[in-house]
């Protein structure tokens, strides 16, 4: 069994397409090192990547890499020490150093990804404003479709109804939804409506994905462009956890 750390050893960071642009959905990149584990898996590191590792309550992206006479169908994406590792079964001749690869992206999944996660941001509006106070968060899950928010503290009653209504007028707001970077200083100021501050690493540079006059969180997901995007929102359960509460969600296709 190869461990990620012998697997990413002496590489650089790797580029993340991802966060420049959610949206795009192929790209080239070169092969940096392959490293084939039991019969036709192993594992396979590009200088830049289009695809989203496990990370931040996301699940990671599938999709394809593609090369001369080489077809690798990724099936995890994984991070470790900034260096982004494709997981998944070869067909072909293989993969050397330097080699050119195309990237195509399972772009189905990765968009009701973008967009659940985007209803996660949504739902920490539409809780604060439902109970009337602030929470912070203690875990969430932003998967295909669908997700949950947890939340520290003591709630008051089943008002999943209006989170719901809450939820769903931010919708149809169609609201900007951006990326901007903060230095550490500045996060304090930029930051508003955000439940995870106090469970954020400390690092120089934030990421912080702003849904414009809702919240500014800081987050490194995929997300929709607008609002809009995410689509019917439905509260399917606010139900008591450990230490606080649950809120599940899920989005619904038209």
């Amino acid at each position: 069994m190869v461990s990620l750390a012998e697997v990413v050893e002496g590489l650089p960071e790797t580029g993340k397409l991802y966060l420049e642009d959610s949206y795009k959905r192929e790209a080239e990149s070169q092969v940096l090192r392959w490293i084939r584990e039991t019969g036709r898996k192993g594992y396979l590191v590009l200088r830049e990547t289009i695809m989203h590792p496990k990370s931040g309550a996301q699940p990671s992206d599938r999709g394809v890499l593609e090369s001369v006479g080489t077809t690798f169908t990724v099936s995890k994406v994984m991070e470790y020490r900034g260096v982004i590792v494709h997981y998944g079964e070869i067909s072909g001749e293989g993969f050397e150093e330097g080699m050119g690869v195309k990237m195509r992206l399972d772009w189905e999944r990765r968009y009701k990804i973008m967009r659940t996660h985007t209803a996660g941001h949504i739902v920490d509006y539409a809780v604060v404003k439902v109970y009337g106070r602030a929470f912070q968060s203690q875990s969430a899950m932003h998967d295909v479709g669908y997700g949950f928010q947890e939340y520290f503290g003591e709630y008051s009653g089943d008002l999943r109804e209006m989170i719901e209504s809450v939820a769903n007028e931010v919708v149809a707001l169609n609201k900007p939804v951006y990326a901007e970077y903060v230095g550490a200083n500045e996060l304090g100021k930029k930051v508003f409506g955000a439940p995870n501050l106090g469970r954020l690493p400390r690092l120089d540079v934030y990421r912080i994905i702003v849904i414009e006059g809702i919240n500014a969180i800081p987050c490194g997901g995929t997300h929709v462009r607008c609002t809009s995007e995410v689509g019917r929102l439905k509260i399917d359960s606010v139900e008591k956890v450990s230490n606080g509460f649950r809120v599940s969600y899920r989005i619904l296709d038209a």
